[in-house]
């Protein structure tokens, strides 16, 4: 059989030539080969500990699947790998979820996903940077970098936000999420990210958080152009929204990270969210990878 990587990764990059990684297929520790005719995939489940920050953002158990798919029908060739991932024993602990990550723009297989039950959730969503002039919004919102004392304000806006998040169906809001996200705000986000607040009539009224390229090295994989920042969070509160916070905050982000060298932006969003799915498209962020999930009863 013909390697299905090369078929697959030539249709891909032909949709979506930012993209990287798509002409190769690496077996890391743990996962299971699969293989059907014009599709190969990597299988693997990931458990996680529910009083730990990951698991903020994800059920607890996870089988996912790295697919590559080729032939002269993508979709029945991915739809067969599909059957074989799914005929894999699971076990019966509850909560499980099936990911399965696919190139946004390659969409000849997708329909594979949709009939077996899974759905679009995330989006991986990319963005060019180039230096730009700070824009006058008149004074209406004050943004500023945060600072140690800002420890509190920030945390209870990232809760906020993962419980908003956990509406769609993925991120969860576990009995230790607050006190996970505040050692994490006081131990990465403040020391080593990237963090504005924004202040209306003086009192706090969003935040955005940026990964510099130095600790975007998980995530830069993905495409082939860099440096590469990671926009981790961004949260505006019920009463401001509608104000231009939310573009003031993303403009600060966008050209600090430009002006410090930064040409390439990821950032992760809810697809069935109302609000981050326009108003990302609306500052210039395209979907690059889409995360499809089916969950198990």
């Amino acid at each position: 059989m013909d390697d299905p990587t090369k078929g697959h990764a030539a249709r891909v990059y032909a949709a979506d030539p930012l993209l990287a990684g798509q002409d190769e297929l690496t077996a890391k520790r743990g996962e299971e080969w699969l293989e059907t005719a014009d599709a190969v995939g990597l299988a693997a489940v990931d458990r996680l500990h529910p009083d730990t920050l990951p698991a903020c953002w994800s059920p607890l158990v996870v089988h996912r699947l790295r697919a590559r798919a080729a032939g002269p029908d993508p979709e029945a060739s991915l739809g067969a790998l599909l059957d074989r991932w799914l005929a894999l024993p699971r076990g019966g602990e509850a909560g499980q979820a099936l990911s399965v990550l696919w190139p946004s723009r390659d969409t000849a297989p997708v329909r594979a996903l949709a009939v077996r039950g899974f759905a679009p959730v995330t989006s991986l969503a990319v963005r060019h940077l180039r230096p730009v002039r700070a824009a006058d919004d008149g004074g209406r919102v004050a943004i500023r970098a945060a600072r140690p004392e800002d420890l509190d304000a920030v945390t209870e806006m990232y809760e906020r936000l993962v419980a908003y998040d956990a509406q769609w169906g993925w991120v969860t809001v576990r009995a230790s999420t607050r006190e996970r996200l505040k050692e994490s705000v006081e131990a990465e986000v403040l020391p080593f990210n990237w963090c504005w607040l924004a202040e209306v009539d003086g009192r706090p009224a969003g935040c955005v958080i940026v990964e510099p390229p130095a600790r975007s090295g998980w995530i830069s994989h993905a495409v082939n152009r860099g440096p590469v920042a990671y926009l981790g969070v961004m949260y505006v509160e019920p009463e401001a929204r509608g104000r231009g916070v939310g573009v003031a905050l993303t403009d600060v982000a966008q050209r600090e990270a430009a002006e410090r060298g930064v040409t390439t932006m990821l950032l992760h969003h809810a697809l069935p969210n109302p609000l981050s799915t326009p108003f990302w498209a609306r500052r210039g962020y395209r979907p690059l990878m889409t995360q499809w999930v089916r969950h198990l009863q």
